[in-house]
């Protein structure tokens, strides 16, 4: 009797090996299950032509070569450089002109290319990026008035996506929150970042004029562009005259959008934008950025 007693209470509690297996399957099946998911789900989506994001993101790059040759500025050389092609490139008062064709239409605003200059094919000198829509063919004119080159100067075409831009970053500043003001001309874009992401833009345009005709066709045109944003919501504006003197300001709350894309300013980012993609982009138009 007290032998039954004993293989009852043994059944009850359960075979000790059995519950260490049981144990072990479902350790495998935590680990295991996400990886053979992964594997059969993409031989199903190959089979029926269904492409996953990462082979996407990694067929869009397929094919892409980061960086030219090296040309000369005075040289007239003509090129191949991924879907583009380069030609007719001549510096004129530190203007560079240029002209890309392409097969078909083709935005350089989103492709990530840029224009590099080099001393002795080693020294950097800066860049610039290249923008506007190539319907075959696309002249293009880039200001270098504060670059330090000439004909002898060498540039190559290179292709950095933004992911990339990490890799160019020198800011050491690991503060909370940090400003960024980029100035050229009498334009000035001011960027607040909370944890190197940005919080809040601001614009600011100064425009001097004795001419009374062309001073008013100016005010007027600001006057419409503060309306338009106005309705655009999400962005504060003024305007302030002063004797021959009008000031235009922009604020852009990223509280209230995420982004202003029909602002149509390509140095309005969106939020969150890193600090030093920011920085890099408005070097890469020519704004002395502090």
């Amino acid at each position: 009797m007290k032998g039954e007693d004993i293989k009852e209470k043994q059944n009850q509690a359960g075979n000790p090996i059995f519950v260490l297996i049981l144990f072990v399957v479902l350790i495998g099946f935590v680990f295991y299950v996400p990886d053979i998911y992964k594997k059969y789900n993409k031989e199903i989506n190959n089979f029926f032509g269904i492409k996953d994001e990462e082979e996407k993101e990694k067929e869009k790059y397929e094919g892409i070569t980061p960086q030219s040759a090296y040309y000369q500025l005075n040289s007239k050389s003509t090129f191949d450089y991924n879907e583009i092609t380069i030609s007719d490139v001549t510096l004129e008062n530190k203007t560079l002109s240029m002209t890309v064709r392409t097969a078909e239409t083709f935005d350089l605003d989103k492709s990530g290319y840029y224009i590099e200059f080099y001393q002795n094919q080693k020294t950097f000198v800066g860049r610039r990026a290249l923008h506007g829509i190539i319907t075959k063919s696309l002249t293009l004119e880039i200001d270098l008035s504060n670059l330090n080159v000439d004909g002898t100067t060498y540039y190559v075409i290179s292709h950095i996506d933004d992911d990339a831009i990490g890799g160019f970053s020198t800011d050491k500043d690991e503060s909370s929150l940090q400003v960024l003001n980029c100035q050229k001309n009498n334009e000035t874009y001011t960027y607040d970042f909370y944890m190197k992401k940005l919080t809040k833009a601001t614009y600011k345009y100064s425009y001097t004029d004795y001419n009374l005709e062309t001073y008013g066709s100016k005010l007027l045109e600001l006057q419409k562009l503060e309306k338009d944003y106005k309705d655009m919501g999400g962005i504060s504006t003024s305007i302030s005259e002063n004797a021959n003197t009008i000031l235009f300001l922009a604020e852009f709350d990223y509280s209230v959008k995420n982004e202003f894309e029909k602002v149509r300013d390509r140095k309005i980012f969106a939020k969150n934008t890193l600090k030093h993609v920011i920085k890099f982009k408005m070097d890469a138009e020519g704004f002395d950025c502090k």
